[in-house]
């Protein structure tokens, strides 16, 4: 027979052994969640935003949804969205995820992004889900890409690694201007022949992890659209301010 169950467990599921955490927001122990309830209530409100850049302005919703930039200058994509801003928690969160060796937190990430609205319809009508590729060198010093991990958990049914290819390795983006990011990307980006059926007139979602400026969202939809994409949305878990 087994023992009873411990009640210093509850409220944890009985279903799967979880065991109990510290909150890494606020430190409140124990957790049942990597963030505890109170922080998720208190940092996790979807926003509507622009669905050219990702931003979360004043004025925008369903009837108004791009801003005066976007309207001037329309992306390549037809419909982008960011889970959070890159503020706190969230930047500390990744931070550990990208920097510290936890991959384990990209589970938690894509759960959480599944309970906003327009990730939920950004899944729905799309074909497809493709990761930002990274380089073979930044494989190596990484161990594993952030990103196919975010696609891989948001959808395992509609992930499709390996189309996507970084042709070459390419300096960090950070610290520059749109421009200057647009011309270190320049080619950085292949569809594989043998994968290019896979994708002619299909609805492709990109994942990133983190969109700045959208230079590498850019980049890469151009490909794929050049490679016979018919439609192109982008979505990433937070957006610089």
């Amino acid at each position: 027979m087994l023992p009873p169950w411990p009640t210093w467990l509850s409220p944890f599921s009985k279903d799967r052994l979880t065991l109990p955490s510290q909150c890494l927001a606020c430190r409140a122990w124990p957790s049942a969640d990597v963030l505890c309830a109170a922080c998720q209530q208190r940092f996790f409100h979807p926003v509507f935003r622009c669905i050219g850049c990702a931003m979360a302005l004043p004025g925008l919703s369903p009837e108004r949804p791009r801003c005066g930039t976007c309207l001037q200058k329309p992306a390549i994509w037809q419909h982008a969205h960011a889970w959070m801003d890159y503020s706190y928690p969230c930047n500390t969160l990744i931070a550990r995820w990208k920097f510290a060796q936890q991959p384990a937190l990209a589970a938690h990430f894509a759960r959480w992004m599944r309970q906003d609205p327009q990730v939920i319809n950004l899944l729905e009508t799309a074909d497809v889900l493709i990761p930002i590729p990274l380089s073979p060198q930044r494989m190596r010093e990484r161990g594993y890409n952030p990103a196919a991990q975010l696609a891989r958990h948001l959808s395992p049914e509609q992930y499709l690694p390996h189309c996507l290819q970084r042709t070459r390795h390419t300096p960090a983006q950070s610290g520059l201007t749109r421009a200057q990011r647009l011309r270190n990307l320049r080619h950085a980006f292949a569809v594989a022949d043998a994968q290019r059926h896979r994708i002619t007139d299909r609805h492709v979602l990109l994942i990133d992890d983190v969109m700045t400026t959208g230079a590498t969202f850019t980049a890469a939809s151009r490909c794929l659209l050049q490679a016979g994409a018919r439609q192109i949305d982008v979505l990433c878990m937070a957006r610089t301010p």
